[in-house]
């Protein structure tokens, strides 16, 4: 019996484990979200590795400039003598020219080298350009940084519209039920029309159909903003903000073109990254035209060697070899591949000029369509404050119409769609305002995470 009872006990406790747990939620702010971006997003840690790995090459160029020292052994068994040529007269025979052998089989070398850079122009401008090119990986760093933070405050705005459509349209869709409800009971009682009922019937229906649409794209924005941001824990985002007009609409940075444009020239990565790169490739021209320059280095070795027959190392002899001079190096003729070379890097100085030229009027085309697009949303946004205004005292006087049976459910119905276009719309200026004014920031570069 006792066994029996366990049994029992035993298997309702697994029963109640087996029972899926409620998704928790994990509440998210803005500024918690770009925090996150900047240590979780993937695309930033690549970046942030290529500036490493731009420091390395710095360091790897910086090396050219120190003594380079090398330790080297070998050994040769020869099978046959090595034979060298002498006059017959020194080797004692009446030929011209003897050969002669000479050598043990077991030949050994053992010597250290020294090559030390004195005169080296080319090395020297090579650090220059990596360590502009270092810098250029720091300007990128920032500059996605800053697209990111783009990404994620427009992705946070996505979501905040909407949720905040969806609360409205769940409230009209159980205004909706309803009117629809009271609709078919009217015409069970003979007093309404089908047609009315028919009409309530489909609102209902696109209703349902608009919510669904927008709970999946819910979802769907929530994936993205966990992965823009590195969050790989399974609980679905809440949002903590609002979608709230908490921003100075009439911004004086916003309303002129060259006013935004001389912010964007002091604080835009992108154009800084064109500016290096311009300097880049005058470095490396640089680069190039000390290939046409002498070098000169100190050199210097000692060598240890050895030949005999036998494998009896006590009774080697180790004559020593040393010395120390300079080396130096005069190019004379390359086959004017040095000129053709120099005539390439000013060519891609010259692209890199109209680049920049080109980035900068894209940049100034940028700021002139968001200011006017700014300055239509702060239009737009008064215009539907007094829509939402009037919708809504027209939904209150037919509403009492309706309530007095001086109107008609129709009636009240267009009235309570309108006031809920009318919010929706309203709701899609401030965020356009909002979605703009993180866009102007970032054109004029004061983005970033």
């Amino acid at each position: 019996m006792k066994t029996n009872i366990l049994y029992i006990v035993t298997l309702l406790l697994l029963i109640g484990s087996s029972k899926p747990l409620h998704a928790q939620k994990k509440m998210l702010a803005l500024k918690d979200a770009l925090e996150m971006a900047k240590q979780g997003n993937k695309a930033i840690q690549v970046q942030i590795l290529e500036e490493i790995h731009a420091r390395e090459i710095t360091n790897e160029v910086k090396g050219g400039l120190l003594p380079s020292i090398s330790a080297n052994a070998a050994y040769s068994r020869y099978f046959d003598r090595q034979v060298i040529f002498l006059p017959g007269s020194f080797a004692g025979t009446d030929k011209a020219v003897q050969d002669v052998a000479v050598g043990g089989k077991n030949v050994y070398h053992v010597f250290a080298t020294l090559n030390q850079p004195i005169l080296a122009p080319g090395t020297h401008h090579l650090t220059k350009a990596s360590k502009i090119n270092e810098s250029i990986q720091n300007e990128k760093t920032a500059d996605l940084k800053s697209q990111i933070a783009l990404l994620v405050s427009t992705r946070y705005l996505d979501m905040l519209m909407m949720n905040s459509q969806l609360d409205l349209l769940e409230q009209s869709l159980q205004r909706n039920k309803k009117a629809l409800q009271d609709s078919r009971s009217l015409l069970a009682q003979g007093r309404g029309l089908k047609s009315d009922t028919l009409r309530s019937f489909v609102a209902v229906a696109n209703l349902e159909s608009s919510v669904s649409y927008l709970k999946n794209n819910v979802t769907v924005a929530g994936i993205e903003l966990k992965r823009l941001i590195g969050l790989e824990d399974p609980a679905e985002i809440e949002l903590s903000d609002n979608l709230e007009l908490n921003i100075e609409t009439s911004q004086h940075e916003f309303h002129q073109v060259d006013a935004a444009l001389a912010i964007a020239e002091k604080n835009r990565k992108d154009l800084n990254i064109q500016e290096l790169t311009i300097e880049l490739q005058q470095k490396n021209m640089k680069v190039i035209q000390a290939e046409l320059l002498p070098q000169l280095s100190l050199i210097g070795q000692y060598q240890l060697q050895a030949q005999a027959d036998n494998f009896k190392f006590g009774q080697y002899a180790l004559p020593r070899t040393s010395f120390l001079g300079l080396q130096l190096t005069v190019p004379v003729f390359n086959g004017n591949r040095t000129k053709s070379k120099i005539n390439q890097s000013k060519i891609k100085m010259r692209q890199e000029e109209i680049r920049l030229h080109d980035l900068k009027d894209e940049v100034k085309t940028e700021l002139a369509t968001l200011i006017s697009q700014w300055k239509e949303a702060v239009n737009q946004l008064n215009i539907q404050e007094k829509t939402v205004q009037s919708a809504t005292l027209n939904h209150q006087m037919v509403d009492d119409r309706f309530k007095n049976s001086l109107g008609s459910r129709l009636e009240l119905t267009d009235a309570e769609l309108a006031l809920t276009q009318a919010k929706i719309n309203n709701l899609n200026a401030i965020y356009k305002i909002q979605v703009l004014h993180v866009k102007l920031k970032h054109a004029v570069g004061q983005l970033s995470l």
